[in-house]
């Protein structure tokens, strides 16, 4: 029997805890977790932007809190997964929450749940909002977990809502096709809200929803865009454009999209939350995330990168193409079920000299003999190693590797992950908890 925790309990307890107490199975659906954010008697009285899609949440998300944040807001930031630790998740000015507010926030939404059962993504998202409401917050930005109509966060009201891509995933949850998945990612519009839809897709349906939609719906490549000129970059919107700005030092072609998906955020809330030029540089000079084609080293050269379904694998595979050296090719790689196994590993099956397969510690976890016999299907002398944690795949891969050799990695989830320890040339690993 689970025992009751109180405020004196350290975040790990408390992380265990919910993840104990709390519903196995993901079971979509808002009543539940408003029910709870009713209980705990708190109001959101700030805007709040709210940023899903399939892939490239973290770095919108990430952009706009940078360049809010350089404009001296007190802006607040929630997002999933975490590397090192849970607090990354739930950030005030740029600034991880200590684990004594967090702890709080937690024990007081365990009391406000009563006997109404809740998930881990639910319980903690609760808590981020009952963190933000008492820190006196001038904006948040809000990261969608699993999908968009039904997810936890989507129970606050948003002032602009965007929506980064949309590819298949999660299917079970969402939907067998992109226009199933369009339609779940789209329940974060509100009506008569600024509703971005920062891809360029103009298949029939999304046109329709356009046409038909309550929000006030805008495109990338229609109504803003952005033009590169050498090393700096223009923004034209339609209310105002932002000139003379530098590239993102965030790796990877689909970073210019994310940050003209934050700029027109940017551009339309602009009258009540003003910028100016040298704090939107600022801003964008600064931007950085963990684990988004992430090098942490390069030499060895080594890539972090969550990528998790087919549109991130492609991404992630043309960008180590390019910065590809000479030498070996070692690949630290795990799963949850549920995935496309096939989708992810596709694109680096010929190339990748080792693969290093992970255990990870979580009841979603793909065996790591699944993982094998699919790459085995793939390519009959794949050389494969397996291993209890990710520390200990990336320490072998690592010892491995020669100063020349090039060593990516493209790790999955793993819940509630800790600091690893450093390897002999002070390299680490990190890992990800999975969002929902």
């Amino acid at each position: 029997m689970t025992r009751e925790l109180n405020q004196s309990d350290s975040l790990d307890e408390w992380l265990d805890f919910i993840d104990q107490i709390t519903i196995d199975e993901i079971e979509l659906g808002l009543d539940r977790v408003r029910q709870a954010y009713k209980n705990l008697n708190i109001k959101q009285s700030f805007p709040i932007v709210m940023v899903g899609g399939t892939n490239g949440k973290g770095s919108t998300c990430a952009f706009l809190e940078s360049i809010y944040h350089s404009a001296s807001y007190k802006v607040a930031s929630y997002s999933s997964p975490h590397f090192f630790k849970f607090n990354e998740r739930v950030r005030i000015n740029k600034a991880a929450c200590s684990d004594k507010v967090i702890v709080n926030a937690l024990f007081r939404v365990n009391e406000a749940r009563k006997n109404i059962p809740l998930t881990y993504f639910e319980v903690t998202t609760l808590a981020a909002m009952l963190i933000f409401v008492e820190s006196d917050i001038d904006i948040a930005i809000m990261e969608v977990g699993l999908g968009g109509r039904l997810d936890a966060v989507n129970i606050f009201d948003p002032e602009v809502s965007l929506i980064t891509s949309v590819s298949i995933d999660h299917q079970e949850f969402l939907g067998d096709s992109i226009e199933k998945i369009f339609k779940e990612k789209v329940g974060i519009f509100r009506e008569n809200k600024n509703a971005i839809l920062n891809f360029g897709s103009q298949e029939a349906f999304i046109k329709k929803f356009k046409d038909s939609s309550k929000a006030v719906v805008s495109q990338i490549n229609s109504d803003y865009f952005i033009k590169v000129d050498g090393s700096k970059i223009d923004f034209y919107g339609q209310r105002r454009n932002f000139l003379n700005l530098p590239l993102p030092k965030l790796f990877g072609k689909t970073q210019l999209q994310n940050l003209s998906g934050a700029l027109r955020v940017i551009e339309l809330i602009y009258k009540k939350y003003p910028i100016t030029q040298s704090s939107l540089k600022k801003g964008i000079k600064q931007t950085d995330i963990i684990g988004r084609l992430h090098c942490i080293n390069k030499n060895p050269f080594i890539i972090l990168d969550v990528a998790h379904n087919k549109e991130s694998a492609e991404s992630l595979n043309q960008f180590f193409m390019k910065q590809k050296l000479k030498g070996k090719v070692r690949c630290v790689f795990s799963l949850l079920k549920g995935k496309n196994i096939m989708d992810i590993t596709e694109p680096f099956i010929d190339y990748v000299d080792e693969w290093y397969i992970s255990e990870i510690d979580s009841p979603r976890a793909l065996d790591t003999k699944e993982i094998i016999s699919s790459l085995q299907k793939q390519r009959k002398d794949v050389t494969y190693h397996s291993f209890k944690n990710t520390e200990k795949a990336f320490t072998a891969a690592y010892k491995k590797s020669d100063d020349n050799d090039n060593s990516p990695k493209a790790k999955k989830p793993k819940r509630r992950a800790g600091i690893p320890s450093t390897s002999a040339k002070q390299t680490i690993v990190t890992n990800e908890i999975d969002n929902s």
